[in-house]
């Protein structure tokens, strides 16, 4: 196991590590702070592209699942990246999700490197618009997945509360659809996070 030396070593190295890879913050937390809520995965019913990825509900783990399996991890790395509201709502906004779910592959790679075998990564939204926005999910065919070193599900995806989550570390976060005017939103944020 651990020590607590090396727990605080690998703690500061990813928060160093996400920053250089171009998080606005990062913090770590201990995983029982991190708020699950089943109604979250119920609001990805709602999503035009419900069911057509892997990581995405009602592919993903259900919320018994994902509390257990939370809970067999000690810390996580939870990342942010701040944005302007209109980058949100521009036609090219994927290109931040795909940024987010690029920093936290390479922390998750990162934490394994430092003994963290079973580390995991959670990306901002679902992978499919940010990686196959023109292509049905590989692996719902039975194949591998096309961006296995990226793809990864979100936070949402396993019932994460997201904007609980940021309450709890100090962020403010706001919610933006695509009907949300940009102007009306003071600030922007994306977040992942990393279970090790």
């Amino acid at each position: 196991s651990w020590s607590a030396s090396q727990n605080d070593r690998t703690d500061i190295m990813l928060i160093q590590r996400a920053i250089e890879l171009g998080a606005s913050d990062a913090r770590i937390i201990d995983t029982s702070s991190i708020p699950l809520d089943p109604a979250i995965t119920q609001f990805c019913s709602r999503c035009e592209g419900y069911g057509q990825c892997a990581n995405c509900p009602p592919h993903t783990m259900d919320i018994h699942a994902a509390t257990r399996w939370i809970k067999s991890f000690e810390h996580a790395c939870v990342i942010k990246l701040d944005l302007e509201p209109r980058q949100l709502t521009a036609p090219d906004h994927m290109v931040h999700f795909r940024k987010v779910f690029t920093m936290v592959s390479a922390l998750e790679r990162i934490a394994r490197e430092m003994g963290s075998g079973n580390a995991s990564a959670f990306g901002a939204g679902s992978c499919k618009p940010v990686f196959c926005p023109d292509a049905p999910c590989a692996v719902l065919e039975g194949k591998e997945c096309l961006y296995p070193d990226l793809a990864r599900p979100s936070l949402e995806a396993i019932g994460i509360n997201v904007f609980q989550l940021s309450g709890i570390i100090g962020w403010p976060l706001h919610k933006i659809l695509r009907d949300t005017d940009p102007e009306t939103i003071p600030s922007a944020s994306l977040v992942g996070l990393v279970l090790f």
